[in-house]
């Protein structure tokens, strides 16, 4: 009935307006009847105005509803006013919508609570920001690495920490660095890695900030029993040697002086060549342990690299030509792949060569054995756009155990090597802001790969 009364209303509105039209027409315009007209022309506008803005009425609570989800205020509700059956129940759809509308809102601020809660509690300092440097969001961990209670943007760390500052603004995306952070009179190192990530269509940068002191140290400490270990084994090698054949030609000439106490030292000629013979093990120990010595210093006077962009192309086609009278006598086949030959770098060529030429020769040796001989070299970017060199052999392989060890100074599996060609090799990549791993399987082949 509600609704028939709705349209009850426009029926007769519209007949009213009809009728009063009709009148007005009917009158012809008589100049007897001109206040009359007058009068019905008044009605007929306000007639027609009056059912505009009754029809219009109806539309006032959809505008309404849609202001609702515009500005996410679901607090309103819609009760029926009488207007019909099919009115009711669009009021009661609408008020279902919102009531939806208005669980999704809980749900997802409940959600929103929860991660936040999540990476509050995070041990690792969390950043986000926007690429103006605005602050979105910084957990607990962070404001007590950044030792801040509170943070609204980047460039309000410039005065405390200018480098981390730089890095969090200029930091490729997917890289890290390590850092030293001032806490009271004391520095701190930390891990800094950045994501660039796009929300909602704008760009911001998400940075995990971690300590890493005791990572640190407790790689340091791991590197000097390393260390220690290395330099105990090969000086005690040397030493003891050297310090017992000491000892014996120091017993025979105590002997033979007792054995002639006039004064006049006589000595066979066969204590003379043992003698000889044992000054001459002391001499070759002695240049043994000042070979270590100077091996050991080459270690630590890396120069530092002169970087300029060169072509890896090019670089791979002189080793080829280097190594080709040796590979040849040695049957083995080279295969150089560069898959782009465009592909540029930016380091120390000498010092690249250098290395490339230490995992050739390795190589090398690994295929000693090997019936079918095959060394594999190649080049190409990878998906962070970093150059990548891999240089494979399919020789015996390498123990799980000493692909541990391998990079330590003075480790070799060669009865003739220094044991300090990877090590070196490491640490130039290293210099280079890059990587040099290694990949084994026994029986199956190495891989080497250096990573700019």
């Amino acid at each position: 009935m509600g609704f028939k009364n709705f349209r009850f209303q426009v029926i007769l509105r519209v007949l009213l307006l009809v009728a009063s039209v009709f009148l007005f027409f009917r009158l012809d315009f008589k100049s007897s009847l001109v206040a009359t007209e007058v009068a019905l022309g008044l009605l007929i506008a306000v007639q027609t105005i009056a059912l505009i803005l009754f029809i219009e009425r109806t539309t006032e609570r959809l505008i309404k509803f849609l202001n609702t989800i515009k500005y996410d205020d679901f607090s309103e509700v819609f009760s029926s006013r009488g207007e019909g059956k099919v009115f009711d129940e669009l009021y009661q759809r609408y008020n279902e919508v919102i009531s939806k509308f208005r669980d999704i809102r809980s749900e997802k601020e409940a959600t929103t609570q929860y991660f936040q809660t999540v990476v509050q509690h995070i041990g690792i300092g969390i950043i986000t920001f926007r690429k103006t440097g605005e602050i979105q969001l910084i957990n607990n961990a962070a404001k007590r690495l950044l030792q801040v209670s509170q943070l609204t943007h980047v460039e309000h760390l410039k005065n405390e920490a200018p480098q981390l500052v730089d890095q969090l603004l200029s930091l490729p995306a997917g890289q890290s660095v390590v850092l030293q952070l001032k806490h009271s009179k004391e520095r701190v190192p930390v891990s800094l890695f950045v994501v660039d990530l796009v929300m909602r269509g704008e760009d911001f940068r998400l940075a995990s900030i971690q300590n890493i002191q005791r990572e640190l140290e407790e790689k340091e400490m791991e590197a000097w029993q390393n260390l220690i270990r290395v330099l105990t084994h090969e000086i005690m090698n040397s030493v003891t040697p050297i310090s017992s054949l000491a000892g014996s030609v120091a017993a025979d000439i105590q002997d033979v002086l007792e054995a002639q106490p006039d004064g006049q030292i006589l000595l066979q000629r066969e204590e003379t060549e043992d003698m000889g013979m044992a000054l001459q093990t002391i001499e070759r120990r002695s240049q043994g342990l000042v070979r270590f010595v100077q091996d050991f210093r080459s270690l630590a006077r890396v120069p530092v690299p002169k970087k300029k962009f060169f072509s890896v192309a090019d670089m791979l086609k002189q080793l080829q030509t280097l190594f080709q009278e040796e590979l040849m006598h040695e049957n083995i086949l080279l295969l150089v792949n560069c898959l782009s030959t465009g592909l540029q770098v930016l380091a120390d060529r000498e010092l690249v060569e250098q290395v490339l030429i230490n995992l050739i020769r390795n190589a090398i040796h690994a295929l000693a054995d090997q019936p079918t001989k095959t060394l594999q070299i190649e080049a190409f970017p990878d998906q962070d756009s970093r150059v990548v060199i891999q240089i494979t052999d399919n020789g015996s392989g390498i123990a799980e155990e000493a692909l541990e060890q391998i990079f330590l100074p003075f480790y070799t599996t060669k009865a003739t090597g220094t044991g300090i060609g990877l090590s070196l090799s490491r640490q130039i990549m290293r210099l280079h802001k890059g990587s040099l791993t290694v990949s084994s399987e026994l029986g199956q082949g190495t891989t080497f790969t250096m990573r700019f």
